[in-house]
């Protein structure tokens, strides 16, 4: 059996508002920081399979569950910047963990 590492992971809202100017804001804030996480590759069969619905599907992360979470949102790991790809998957509907497909947006 492989042991995962935790990670621990923010994860951001989207920009809301505009500057002085009228211009839409570009700097996303903080939802949830702090929340362990574990990171893992796509491989074989699933990372195929994730191909065949969103391109470019490069890592999943896993948390413990909480509400309010959706595709809109992006998670930091270091300084690395991840979009979330679909909506977060409530892992056999038993608000215990969340699944996150991710791409990475900004190294």
């Amino acid at each position: 059996m492989v042991e995962l590492k935790s990670h621990k992971i923010d994860i951001l809202l989207p920009p809301t508002g505009f500057d002085d100017y009228g211009e839409p804001l570009d700097t996303w804030s903080v939802f949830k920081a702090s929340v362990w996480a574990k990171k893992e590759d796509l491989i074989g069969k699933e990372f195929y399979s994730a191909l065949t619905t969103e391109s470019k599907v490069e890592k999943k992360f896993t948390t413990c569950y909480f509400k309010g979470v959706n595709s809109t949102m992006r998670i930091k790991h270091d300084s690395n910047i991840y979009e979330i790809i679909g909506e977060p998957v409530n892992i056999g509907d038993r608000n215990l963990e969340l699944l996150f497909y991710t791409r990475l947006v900004k190294p």
